[in-house]
C-alpha cells in the first residue's frame, strides 16, 4: 500500500518496548503502515504522498493530556488571565480594561495566584470595587477552590448568604469571598450564565490550540472545580453530546456515583473531578500530618470511609474504571483502602483504577498502589508552579514540599504514570508538563525524557485502555504523530519547555502545521 504521509529524518521515539526508535514512519488510511531506518519509506511513496522532514527532530506519539477539563478550557480562553499579576493593582488594571469593553457584561477572571500577590490574600469585594464598581466581577483562584466577587457580583448573582462556605466579616456581613457549597452554587450560577452556542463557539476556538500543542486525546475529567455534588454535571453533559464531533478524541470521565445514569449513557469510566478532598493551596487537601502553617488543621476528607467503599464496591461489581481527585496523603489512603476492600470482595479485575493528581503519595502507599495495579495521574506542571523552595508547597508542608510529586520513586516501582495539564488550572501543553517532569525542583524526583514522554503518551493510552489503538507509533495503530522543531533528548534539558511542535497529525491527517 502507498502512503498518504511520510515523515523521514526524525528521531522517532515509538513508545513501543520491541520497536525501539525508527527513522521514518509511512501512514495511510489513518494508521501507521509501517516504520524504519534508512531509506525504506521510498517504497511507499506515490505521487499524493505528502513527505516531511523532520530534519532530525524528534517525532512522538500524539499527546493524550490524562486530565482535562475541556469546557473550562474553552471559557477560561475567553476570560481575563490573571496568572502573570503579583499585586491587586495589577490585577486591577486588567479587571477595568475587561470592564471597560462592555460594562454590561459580567467580568470574568481566573488563574489568580493568590499566594505569591503582595498582599498574599484573595481580593475581596471591597478590594474589587476599587476598580470596578458598576459592573459585575468574579475572580477564581488558580485552583479554582476560591472565588472573589465585587458587590455588584454579589448583587447579580444572588447567592443565599446562608450557605457553607460564604464568607463574612466580624459583623457578619458577606466579604465576597466564596469556598465549599457557596463557591459552587456561585461557580454553577457562572457558567449556567454561557449558553450552548457560547460554549460551541468557545471550544471552537481552542481546538486549533489544542492541535498546536501536538494534543490528540483528551481525558476530559469535566465538572468538579467548586461543586462536590456528584449527580448530573453540564459540562460532562455538554461533552458527552458533542464529543465525537472534536477533532481530537475525548474520553469523558463523568463525575458522579449514580452508576447507573453512567452505564445507561454507554460510558465504562466515572469521577475524574471526584473529589475525595480539596487543594494544598486553601488547605483543604486531606493530610496524614497537619498543615505546617496552620496547625489546628489537616484539611477535609469530602467523600470517604464506607461511602467511598460502597461506591467503588460497586463499580468493581460492573466492572466500571472509577478516577479519584485525590490529593493528600490522607485522601490516597481513602482510595487505596476502598480499593483493597472491592479487591477483597470480587478478586483482581483490570479496571485500571486512577488516582488523580496523587501530589502527596507515600512511599509505602506506592507499594500498595502497585499491588492493585492502580493508576497514579499527575500533573508535572504544578511543581513549576507551587514546587521548590520559597513556594505555596513549602508555606504549607515546610519540609515535607521536599516529598510532592514524587515521579522517580513511582517509575522505579513500576507503577503506570500518566501525565496532564488539569487545564485550565494549568497551560494545557505537554511539552511543559515534560519539562517540569525531567526538571522537578527537587532533582531526585526527576525522570528522563523518555519516561516524561511516556506519560503524554503510551502510558496516557493504557490509563483509557486505548494502548492497541494509540500512544504508540506501532504497525496498525492510528496514525497520531506529533513531530517536534527540536531534538529533546539532547535539547539543554532546562530549555524543553521552549521546544515547540512542527506537526500535529491525526488519524494521519495534518491537523496543525508550523
Amino acid at each position: 500500500m502507498k502512503a498518504s504521509l511520510i515523515i523521514k529524518n526524525g528521531k522517532v521515539l515509538t513508545m513501543d518496548e520491541n520497536n525501539g526508535r525508527a527513522e521514518w514512519i509511512a501512514a495511510g488510511r489513518g494508521k501507521i503502515l509501517k516504520t524504519g531506518r534508512g531509506d525504506g519509506w521510498k517504497e511507499f511513496i506515490s505521487g499524493e504522498t505528502r513527505v516531511i522532514d523532520a530534519e532530525g527532530n524528534t517525532v512522538v506519539p500524539g499527546f493524550i493530556d490524562s486530565h482535562f477539563h475541556l469546557v473550562m478550557t474553552a471559557l477560561g480562553a475567553r476570560w481575563v488571565n490573571l496568572e502573570s499579576v503579583r499585586d491587586f493593582d495589577a490585577m486591577g488594571e486588567m479587571l477595568k480594561a475587561a470592564a471597560a469593553e462592555d460594562p454590561t457584561k459580567p467580568v470574568i477572571a481566573s488563574r489568580l495566584e493568590w499566594e505569591y500577590l503582595k498582599e498574599k490574600r484573595m481580593p475581596d469585594r471591597y478590594d474589587l470595587n476599587m476598580y470596578c464598581r458598576d459592573t459585575s466581577v468574579a475572580v477564581y483562584a488558580a485552583d479554582y477552590q476560591i472565588l472573589s466577587v465585587n458587590t455588584c457580583g454579589l448583587l447579580h448573582f444572588k447567592i443565599p448568604f446562608a450557605l457553607e462556605g460564604t464568607g463574612t466579616d466580624e459583623n457578619g456581613i458577606p466579604t465576597g469571598i466564596f469556598t465549599g457549597k457557596a463557591g459552587a452554587r456561585l461557580d454553577t450560577e457562572i457558567l449556567n450564565s454561557f449558553d450552548d452556542e457560547f460554549i460551541d463557539c468557545a471550544v471552537e476556538k481552542v481546538m486549533p490550540e489544542l492541535l498546536k500543542y501536538g494534543i490528540t486525546t483528551v481525558a476530559a475529567m469535566e465538572g468538579g472545580k467548586m461543586n462536590v455534588e456528584f449527580h448530573r454535571d453540564r459540562d460532562s453533559e455538554y461533552v458527552y453530546r458533542n464529543r465525537l464531533k472534536f477533532p481530537i478524541d475525548t474520553e469523558l470521565f463523568y463525575p458522579t456515583v449514580d452508576i447507573d445514569y453512567v452505564e445507561e449513557k454507554g460510558l465504562k469510566r466515572i469521577g475524574g473531578a471526584l473529589y475525595v478532598d480539596g487543594t494544598l493551596g486553601n488547605r483543604s487537601a486531606a493530610l496524614l500530618s497537619p498543615y505546617s502553617d496552620k496547625e489546628d488543621t489537616s484539611g477535609v476528607l469530602i467523600f470517604s470511609g464506607d461511602a467511598l467503599k460502597k461506591f467503588v464496591l460497586e463499580c468493581y461489581r460492573r466492572n466500571i474504571q472509577v478516577a479519584f481527585d485525590a490529593i493528600g496523603d490522607r485522601a490516597v489512603e481513602e482510595c487505596l483502602d476502598a480499593l483493597e476492600y472491592a479487591e477483597k470482595r470480587y478478586g483482581k479485575k483490570d479496571l485500571r483504577c486512577r488516582i488523580e493528581h496523587s501530589e502527596m503519595i507515600t512511599v509505602s502507599q506506592m507499594e500498595r498502589a502497585k499491588k492493585l495495579s492502580a493508576i497514579i495521574s499527575m500533573q508535572p506542571v504544578y511543581e513549576g508552579i507551587w514546587g521548590g523552595r520559597g513556594k505555596m508547597y513549602e508555606d504549607r508542608l515546610g519540609e515535607r514540599f521536599a516529598r510532592t510529586n514524587q515521579f522517580r520513586e513511582l517509575f522505579d516501582r513500576g507503577l503506570i504514570v500518566c501525565g496532564g495539564s488539569d487545564s485550565d488550572v494549568t497551560e494545557p501543553n505537554p511539552l511543559l508538563g515534560i519539562h517540569y517532569a525531567v526538571n522537578h525542583p527537587v532533582d531526585c524526583h526527576s525522570i528522563t525524557v523518555e519516561e516524561a514522554v511516556r506519560m503524554y503518551t503510551s502510558n496516557g493510552a493504557y490509563a483509557l485502555f486505548r494502548e492497541n489503538e494509540t500512544g504508540s507509533i506501532v504497525e496498525g495503530m492510528n496514525a497520531d504523530i506529533a513531530v517536534l522543531d527540536a531534538d529533546i533528548e539532547t535539547v539543554d534539558r532546562k530549555k524543553i519547555k521552549d521546544v515547540k511542535v512542527a506537526f500535529t497529525v491525526k488519524d494521519g491527517e495534518i491537523l496543525y502545521e508550523k
